[in-house]
């Protein structure tokens, strides 16, 4: 009787599967460790990319907030200037009533009768009033103002 096989023919052909396996594991080893290079290096790309978007948008809110503070400034030096000006009007204003004001007091001192006389210092003490009036309020509105630029 023969045996079923030839002991020298089936160890051959294992080992040649062991190597051929050997091999394919060893292959499988390389492109897994290709694979994971590749994908690390997209990881890098990835993470590089968000970190430049991110600089950017830092960069980008920096001069946002830049133009903010200037336009703030810009407006600041606009209030300030319309308050200058609003003050020299009144100013104007002030001397306008006390130059007619005797201008009328030297024209029609002896002319005009004591009721009418009367009735235009009515009228002159009731426009002095309303300016100092007007002159608290703008007042008041410096204060807010100046208040409201201190909270931003």
């Amino acid at each position: 009787m023969r045996p079923l096989r030839d002991p020298e023919l089936s160890g051959h052909k294992e080992k040649k599967i062991i190597a051929e396996l050997q091999t394919t594991i060893s292959s499988l080893k390389e492109e897994s460790s290709r694979q994971q290079l590749a994908a690390e290096r997209r990881l890098q790309d990835v993470v590089q990319k968000f970190e430049d978007e991110k600089q950017q948008l830092i960069r980008d809110n920096d001069r946002a907030i830049k133009v903010l503070q200037e336009e703030l400034e810009n407006r600041s030096n606009q209030v300030r200037c319309a308050e200058k000006k609003l003050q020299h009007r009144e100013l104007e204003s002030q001397e306008q009533i006390t130059y007619i004001q005797q201008e009328y007091e030297t024209k029609f001192k002896g002319l005009m009768p004591a009721s009418l006389r009367q009735e235009l210092e009515d009228t002159i003490s009731s426009l002095k009033s309303q300016v100092n009036f007007l002159q608290k309020r703008a007042s008041i509105l410096q204060e807010e103002l100046m208040a409201y630029q201190g909270r931003r």
